[in-house]
């Protein structure tokens, strides 16, 4: 019994040592973190508790699901802080340095591009891979970039514009459907299957028919968004610990490998026979690369590598490309539901360029021939284009969050003083820039006029002067600088097609209710599910449009 006595009190010092070995280092970080801290603009800043208290007051004036977005948004209007300030609300989340500024967010994205964050790694690894586009750095982004960009081209955009029509079709059909049978439907939610089944044509040159029909493939990847929905480490820092959430998500992410590498392996099995067509898919891409890195060999097999490499990148894809195309577009009905006389405007611009003819009395089918004839014509709507802007400036789906390093600074314009970034998540907030006054007078207006050419007559605000024109780094819904969104050009393509086709046919009414939380104005505020995402999926109905 003394043997045991004296070993447990050994074991018990031992836990007494470790605990107190624990609290020394967790209290010299504690300092050195809250040592930071001092002198760096911020909201009031208390030494020990840092701005913990700021949050829970934060917290207790926001609904608990927004995405840090607004965050970032009322603490700025809350204590009048400046074109950048600190955060540090350490252990619950990192310090982070929020720039509000266009031209010191371009400091750190254009001048001198810093690399992703860590935590977006580990954020986005589960669910897109080790190696994803998103979130990767270094050469192995460089030589991803590299070898999709040929497939994000505009001329090589242009040819598959006809053959998404038909999943436009398939969506406007789907619309009608809800409007003649007075159904409630979360637009968001419907809109995404038309982004999975479009993203699949692009990038896999295949017909998922999500918005008809179950596919293995495309429930998988709604199931990771809804694993990837809960994984905000700002509001629940503990949740990646939950070891059965963990390995739901690892056999979901099981399910997706098999179904995209089955598609990789058949095409790539079939690719030699077809090297002289024309390349059209981001799989024909990623096979001409391996074509030229490798003597093609189909006996031999795909090398591992490239072949995983391949997958994770067409996972990122699909998640950024359904990501910013379903929100926008729920978002684009949703405003001109609110902007009566937006979509007055709009739709007089696509009447005259889209007019029914006596072969296609319907809008919708005469759009439809009239793209696929000439995919183009898509250029020429610039009223069109400054609504789906406007839409992202108000909405903006994602944002860039970078990390500091030791020798890289951020300089204030109108001082022109420096300020660290090291040991800083470095947050660029597009929602925040996209709502300052500076660039954008009556922020909270819903006004395409703001982006139309400067020669444009109705390009006039309220008081009758000109719109100022924003400068270029205060549009950040695709991000700017080599690491921008690979996929803009596509995604403002594919919206417009969809108003072309839909906006004259339809108008969406939103079903929120008086007395439903509110955001900044808006009952439709923006969450984190796993981007930026509106409230509820937008909910409402359809509405056809009276002719004549």
């Amino acid at each position: 019994m003394d043997f045991y006595g004296v070993q447990g009190h050994h074991v018990l010092k031992a836990i007494v040592a470790l605990l107190g070995f624990s609290l020394l280092v967790f209290f010299v970080k504690l300092y050195r973190i809250r040592s930071k801290m001092m002198g760096l603009p911020g909201p009031p800043y208390h030494p020990i508790f840092g701005h913990i208290p700021v949050a829970i007051k934060m917290a207790q004036s926001l609904p608990q699901d927004v995405h840090p977005h607004h965050f970032w948004y009322w603490l700025r209007n809350e204590y009048n802080l400046g074109s950048f300030f600190y955060f540090d609300v350490w252990p619950m989340g990192p310090p982070t340095l929020i720039i509000c500024d266009a031209e010191i967010a371009d400091q750190v994205t254009v001048k001198n591009s810093l690399d992703k964050h860590p935590m977006v790694k580990e954020y986005l690894k589960q669910h897109l891979g080790l190696d994803n586009m998103a979130a990767a750095n270094g050469t192995v982004w460089r030589k991803a970039r590299t070898v999709y960009n040929p497939g994000f081209a505009m001329s090589h955009l242009m040819t598959v514009i006809a053959s998404i029509v038909d999943d436009m079709e398939t969506f406007n059909e789907i619309l009608g459907e809800h409007a003649d049978n007075d159904q409630p439907l979360e637009l968001e939610a419907v809109a995404m299957k038309l982004s999975f089944d479009v993203i699949g044509r692009l990038v896999l040159d295949t017909s998922l028919n999500s918005q008809r029909t179950s596919d293995e493939l495309v429930d998988a990847f709604r199931r990771q968004l809804q694993y990837l929905s809960s994984a905000n480490t700002w509001s629940s820092p503990f949740v990646g610990l939950n070891p059965i959430r963990n390995r739901a998500i690892a056999k979901n992410s099981a399910v997706i490998d098999k179904c995209l590498g089955a598609i990789l392996d058949s095409r790539y099995a079939a690719s030699a026979e077809k090297q002289t067509k024309r390349k059209r898919s981001m799989l024909d891409v990623a096979f001409k690369t391996y074509n030229d890195e490798y003597k093609l060999d189909n006996s031999a097999g795909m090398d591992a590598s490239f072949r995983q490499m391949t997958i994770d990148q067409i996972r990122t894809f699909v998640f950024a490309g359904h990501d910013t195309i379903s929100t926008t577009i729920a978002m684009l009905f949703y405003f001109l539901h609110h902007n009566p006389s937006v979509r007055d405007s709009l739709i007089a611009e696509l009447n005259a360029v889209f007019p029914a003819t006596s072969s296609n009395p319907s809008t919708s089918a005469a759009t439809a021939a009239k793209i696929r004839a000439d995919p183009y014509v898509l250029n020429a709507l610039p009223y069109t284009t400054a609504t789906i802007k406007e839409t992202l400036r108000l909405f903006p789906p994602a944002n860039t969050v970078r990390v500091g390093t030791p020798d890289s600074f951020i300089t204030d314009p109108a001082t022109n003083t420096q300020y660290p970034t090291h040991d800083w998540v470095v947050w660029p907030d597009s929602y925040v820039i996209g709502r300052d006054e500076q660039y954008y007078p009556e922020p909270l207006r819903f006004a395409p006029e703001r982006w139309l050419p400067a020669s444009e007559a109705s390009r006039v605000q309220s008081d009758g002067s000109p719109w100022p024109i924003p400068p270029a780094g205060a549009f950040r819904a695709f991000e700017r600088g080599p690491r921008n969104c690979i996929g803009a050009e596509f995604g403002m393509l594919e919206v417009k097609v969809v108003a072309a086709m839909c906006v004259r046919e339809y108008e969406f009414v939103p079903g929120f209710k008086e007395g439903d939380a509110c955001v900044d104005g808006e009952p439709c505020y923006q969450m984190l599910f796993g981007s930026a995402k509106p409230k509820g999926s937008v909910p409402g109905k359809m509405v056809r449009v009276k002719k004549g």
